[in-house]
């Protein structure tokens, strides 16, 4: 853990020298727990890797109330500084893009940009001023002339735009794949440290943060691609840990 402080003040250190990068004080906090974390699961191995029956409930149960969190937290960070804010809608070619200053963006975080793709009709001449914007229950729905596209807005799996930088990244693909990515990498715990006997329940309780939380919290709801994402990643999850086990059964006796 002290190489780890270490390590990350010198490093923010250095980059009061370095043209564009700004030292910070929490990215050594943050550095400092990441190394403490690191180290203990490095000291205790078999506590996580293959733990009792037992121990993998409560780690699984651990597992669903991080996940719950990130969705609560994701709802918090993503949704407008002001209830009453303006959404700005802009037009990138046959794109829509809908952005607003998000709650994440008071704290300094990132915020995302969300694409409408082909909205825009060849041949029509309706510009951003043409666009509509209003909001269901379902997430925002946007209206230019005769098309209507809805669920726009903030499902679970966009909790990393807040964490990274969205422009950064071609919106074509990049939004939909690191969407199922940050989801995987939710849920791919879950199944891990699910046993066979922990299974329907670990079903059940995936079920419910996928489908019922986000609605609870005000996300749009999850996306057909983050519910294969999730699903997939929880039995490689569980298959991860079978054979983790496996191989360390023949050191266990």
């Amino acid at each position: 853990m002290f190489a780890g402080a270490l390590l990350s003040t010198a490093i923010e250190l250095l980059q009061m020298a370095i043209p564009g990068r700004d030292p910070s004080l929490r990215d050594i906090i943050a550095n400092t727990v990441g190394s403490a974390l690191g180290a203990l699961l490095a000291y205790r191995p078999r506590a996580w890797l293959t733990p009792t029956a037992r121990h993998a409930s409560w780690l699984a149960n651990g597992t669903a109330l991080v996940i719950f969190a990130v969705i609560a937290a994701t709802a918090v960070f993503l949704e407008p500084a002001q209830p009453g804010e303006l959404i700005k809608v802009s037009r990138a070619e046959h794109d829509a893009i809908v952005r607003y200053q998000s709650q994440g963006d008071v704290i300094a975080l990132d915020q995302p940009a969300y694409y409408v793709q082909d909205i825009f009709s060849d041949g029509g001449s309706a510009g951003a001023s043409g666009a509509t914007l209003t909001h269901r229950w379902s997430g925002w729905c946007l209206r230019v002339e005769q098309m209507e596209r809805c669920a726009i807005g903030p499902t679970l799996g966009r909790g990393w735009a807040a964490l990274m930088y969205p422009a950064a990244l071609p919106h074509s693909w990049a939004d939909v794949l690191i969407d199922m990515a940050w989801t995987a990498a939710l849920f791919f715990p879950l199944g891990f440290w699910t046993t066979r006997r922990t299974g329907a329940l670990s079903l059940v309780i995936a079920i419910v943060l996928l489908g019922g939380v986000p609605i609870i919290v005000g996300l749009v709801p999850t996306s057909l691609a983050e519910w294969m994402s999730a699903g997939a990643s929880i039995g490689l999850g569980y298959a991860a840990a079978e054979a983790v086990r496996r191989h360390l059964a023949p050191s266990n006796a």
